[in-house]
């Protein structure tokens, strides 16, 4: 039965493919798998070839602006360069910015930008588009950069501009580096409505190696080399122009179609690639590339305010019931790592994490019940639910269901909900769309939520338990899922953000998972990695600080 399955899936993703009429490229030699994630090998480069790459969600949106997603920065890092750029080590290099001068006080940038910058359109990059890019959260409503605090920015010359925060924000250098801060020709910015830069990814107009050649709502989206690139960061591979001609990325939620679409040769690259199915990628020839993100795990995101998370006690219960390891195995062959704080390892600056919170908490079914009785939970109902003055222990669980096939998260959160039966919780899982997530959250009807942000700096893991990270009800970009508001936590958070010094931003990152922690905030869950699968002609393949695929701009296929 389960070949059946497999075969059907494998004969639906070949019509799927066929009907879309993907170019085919010949395969030959076999790269290897280098530490970070690329797939390199000692022969040359080649230009040329389609690489023909499949994601599991087209992206909500197009505009990186307003709703930052992992399929979007995938897509946006080959079409948009960055300000600054973030190298292998953690430092940061020049982007688009030749250089940048920071005021003591932390509160102005001055930023020296190239001169030799055109955009896909032909229109010129300069000090007063980037003035544009920069105004954008001023002028708008609901962009998650409005978290930047930008509250001005000056064009000096055509080539200087000076930005200015409204608070010292240790992390905006490395928030320019990344997809988040896609910068627009100016010419689109004039022309179109933020709805219309949300709506239509052929407004997706950069200076980066790849242009937007051709879009399918809902099916895919054709990439198209730039051919006047000429000013690639020094942290890539090469210069000039990119290796490939186009890339085809066509959305395909089933992961079983991605498999046997990568087995049979009709697809080049497949993202989202299953742990249970590793073993069947590898066994039919493929390569597998994989990278643990920085940033939070996939946590969950526990509501204190009101019952029954609004006693401590019923927070812990809750987590010393939950058999994370136990069912990490069950629903990923033990290939994702258990999550110990909400900071995961390799988040910079390096030392965040806290690694001697590892193995403080634990599966513990008897100081669950324990715990449960102390908060008055000692009354079991016909359905073998824990209750308190006749009132069923009910967590409702709020779902975004754009992200519920992310890592099999769906699965996930299901065998979490049944296996807390045996602990009397009864768990109802509720999806919303992601459009009306954050205002829904707002309304502090849940109990319960899950997330996880990827971020190459620890003021990202903080955030999401600040009081002003707190989702508003008209929508926007609050990620503070679990309404949480104390006071240790936003210090944490403020000295963070404002300070630059490594060794103190580490102690209160510390101080602050330690707080989440102790408090039972936030259940950390896995730490979240992108797996990635190839065929052996691919290569060149990299994820970037956040473990995020990379542009596509050094990817070559073998003759």
């Amino acid at each position: 039965m389960r070949n059946r399955t497999r075969n059907a899936a494998l004969l639906g993703a070949t019509a799927l493919l066929t009907a879309l009429a993907l170019t085919a490229c010949s395969a030959s030699a076999s790269p290897g798998s280098g530490p970070s994630g690329d797939a390199s090998s000692s022969a040359s480069p080649v230009s040329g070839g389609t690489l023909r790459y499949l994601a599991n969600t087209e992206p909500p949106t197009w505009d990186g602006q307003r709703v930052p997603s992992l399929n979007l920065n995938s897509i946006n890092s080959s079409i948009f360069d960055t300000v600054t750029v973030q190298a292998e080590d953690g430092t940061y290099k020049p982007g688009l910015a030749t250089k940048w001068e920071v005021s003591e006080d932390g509160l102005t940038y001055t930023f020296t930008l190239r001169t030799d910058v055109k955009f896909q359109d032909g229109s010129p990059f300069n000090a007063g588009v980037l003035k544009q890019n920069f105004d954008r959260p001023l002028n708008e409503t609901g962009l998650a950069t409005v978290s930047s605090g930008i509250v001005s920015n000056e064009v000096l010359d055509d080539n200087t501009l000076k930005v200015t925060l409204s608070r010292p924000n240790a992390s905006f250098i490395h928030a320019l580096s990344t997809p988040h801060w896609p910068i627009y020709s100016g010419k689109v910015l004039t022309e179109h409505t933020p709805a219309e830069l949300s709506a239509n990814p052929k407004l997706s107009v950069g200076s980066g190696p790849f242009r937007v050649k051709d879009d399918v709502k809902g099916s895919k989206i054709v990439l198209e080399k730039n051919p006047d690139y000429a000013w690639a960061p020094s942290t890539w591979g090469h210069t000039g122009p990119a290796y490939l001609d186009e890339v085809t990325i066509q959305f395909v939620p089933e992961p079983q179609a991605r498999i046997g679409a990568l087995g049979s040769k009709q697809a080049d690259a497949i993202d989202q690639v299953p742990p249970l199915n590793i073993p069947e990628v590898k066994a039919a020839g493929a390569q597998i590339l994989e990278k643990d993100n920085t940033g939070t795990p996939y946590y969950l995101a526990l509501n204190p305010n009101i019952a029954p998370f609004d006693d401590k006690n019923v927070r812990l219960a809750f987590r010393d019931a939950i058999d994370v390891d136990g069912l990490l195995k069950s629903v990923y062959a033990g290939e994702y790592k258990k999550a110990w704080t909400t900071t995961l390892p390799d988040t910079p600056p390096l030392g965040s994490y806290d690694k001697s919170l590892e193995k403080s908490w634990s599966f513990d079914p008897k100081a669950s019940a324990k715990l449960l009785d102390q908060a008055g939970y000692t009354e079991t109902d016909k359905d073998g639910y824990r209750t308190k003055d006749g009132k069923r222990l009910t967590i409702n669980w709020a779902v975004d269901s754009l992200y519920v096939q992310t890592d099999q998260r769906q699965q996930l959160g299901e065998a979490i909900a049944s296996s807390l039966k045996k602990a009397g919780f009864e768990v109802i899982r509720t999806p919303y769309d992601t459009a009306a997530f954050s205002a829904q959250l707002a309304k502090n009807e849940h109990n319960l939520a899950d997330s996880s942000r990827g971020y190459a700096d620890v003021g990202t893991t903080i955030q999401p338990f600040q009081t002003n990270a707190i989702p508003k009800e008209g929508g926007g970009s609050g990620i503070n899922y679990g309404l949480v508001s104390d006071p240790q936590i936003d210090e944490a958070g403020k000295i963070i953000s404002a300070n630059s010094d490594p060794k103190v931003r580490i102690a209160e990152a510390q101080k602050a998972q330690a707080r989440i922690l102790d408090e039972g905030f936030a259940i950390p869950l896995y730490v979240p990695k992108k797996i990635v699968g190839t065929t052996a002609k691919v290569h060149g393949w990299k994820f970037d600080a956040v473990g995020y695929t990379d542009a596509f701009y050094d990817v070559w296929l073998a003759k």
